[in-house]
């Protein structure tokens, strides 16, 4: 005689080890792709933004330079800011003056301009600052003399953040005591721990 029903025993199974180990697996593969996507899309996106820095950086240079050669009458290149070494046809330096005379008086100067690399402190890259010093009444004095001192180093002006010489390691090359040729590269923050970078090579002659 049976007194009551009978009914397979309700059972909770558990999960195994082995499932939840493929479970964790599949989950860190997913995670592992989603942080290299988000890793990938941040670096392009720092790169973009390094790339528009440097084409801004080389307009603005460019104009600059070009606008402020055309008005100067001749130019001197030395070594350095801080090595007034000069340097004629087909040397190289780091300092560039555009100089102008008075139109009243030639054999006065009423401008100077001045750009430099301030290298950085193992001699490679480091930003360009420049110097516009205007003299009224023009000056008697020779343009080596007008020069600011070189104790000044670095409190310029800066026109670009970083920039490497590319004319023997140098910013500017002396071409035929007529023009000045502008070889250098800027660089920018870009992806994590790289640079963005792009050369400009441009040639600028005073009116001179």
């Amino acid at each position: 005689m049976i007194y009551g029903s009978q009914h397979p025993r309700n059972q909770k199974r558990g999960v195994t080890l082995a499932e939840l180990l493929i479970s964790l697996t599949i989950f860190s593969i997913f995670m592992t792709g989603l942080f290299s996507l988000f890793f990938y899309g941040t670096n392009r996106a720092s790169d973009g933004t390094g790339k528009l820095l440097i084409n801004r950086d080389i307009r603005k240079f460019t104009n600059e330079m070009t606008e402020n050669a055309r008005f100067s009458d001749y130019f001197e290149i030395y070594r350095s800011f801080t090595d007034r070494d000069q340097q004629h046809d087909a040397g190289s330096g780091d300092f560039l003056v555009l100089a102008h005379r008075d139109p009243s008086n030639q054999d006065n100067i009423s401008r100077v301009v001045g750009y430099y690399r301030y290298e950085a402190q193992n001699g490679t890259e480091g930003p360009v600052l420049m110097f516009d010093t205007t003299y009224s009444p023009s000056s008697t004095e020779e343009l080596a003399d007008l020069l600011p001192a070189i104790a000044s180093a670095g409190s310029h002006e800066e026109v670009i953040e970083l920039s490497n010489g590319l004319s023997d390691g140098k910013l500017f090359y002396n071409f035929y005591d007529r023009s000045i040729i502008v070889r250098g590269e800027i660089l920018h923050d870009g992806a994590v721990s790289q640079q963005v970078t792009n050369t400009y090579n441009f040639t600028i002659s005073p009116r001179g």
